[in-house]
């Protein structure tokens, strides 16, 4: 060992002359080229990885909001076209109404038209056998007569009854049953309610 002393430069004097010197290394224990290579390689995985995550994660959150834009639009769009249908549907009921309401006013009724009428009466309460009271408007029962019609031997219970109450084309049946309305009006009713918007 060489004793040396510091100058008022900062520099070491030495007392002796060097003969040999040894560097002695004091930090971290060095790492070799392939131990520094995987090390590189491994940062760069882990890199890469938390890069690739982030990504996708990005994606994720980007295919989300497009959902939730494209589930509002939608819903929207089937909010106003339901509205659509809805005042479509009921213009249309109104406007039919009003047509089969106008055509019935001025219908002349027929003799086959009155005898249909009372024909899908008596179907409807499906008592062929039974004895049947049914009220038509006289000027109706008289063209039943003209027409010399087959109801009666169809259906023997049959019996018609006069009632001018009750306009032309309107029918109604009682039996012991009770009664079936089927006069103008309440078919007209079960037009309506049959093509309002449910």
């Amino acid at each position: 060992m060489v004793a040396a002393k510091q100058s008022k430069r900062n520099q070491l004097v030495l007392e002796h002359r060097l003969v040999s010197l040894d560097i002695a290394y004091d930090g971290a224990s060095r790492v070799g080229s392939s131990a520094h290579k995987a090390e590189v390689d491994a940062s760069y995985k882990s890199g890469y990885e938390d890069a690739s995550s982030q990504y996708n994660q990005q994606i994720l959150d980007f295919r989300s909001e497009i959902n939730d834009l494209r589930e509002g639009t939608f819903s929207q769009l089937e909010s106003k076209f339901g509205n659509l249908v809805s005042e479509a549907r009921e213009a249309l009921m109104t406007l039919t109404y009003e047509c089969v309401t106008q055509t019935l006013g001025g219908f002349e009724m027929q003799a086959e038209a009155v005898e249909k009428i009372v024909e899908s009466v008596v179907k409807e309460a499906g008592l062929d056998d039974e004895r049947m009271e049914v009220r038509l408007h006289s000027a109706d029962i008289a063209l039943l007569e003209d027409i010399d019609s087959d109801l009666r031997s169809k259906h023997p219970g049959l019996e018609f009854v006069s009632d001018d109450l009750l306009r032309r084309g309107d029918c109604i049946l009682a039996s012991r049953f009770g009664k079936i309305d089927g006069t103008i009006d309440n078919k007209l009713s079960k037009l309506r309610e049959s093509i309002r918007p449910s």
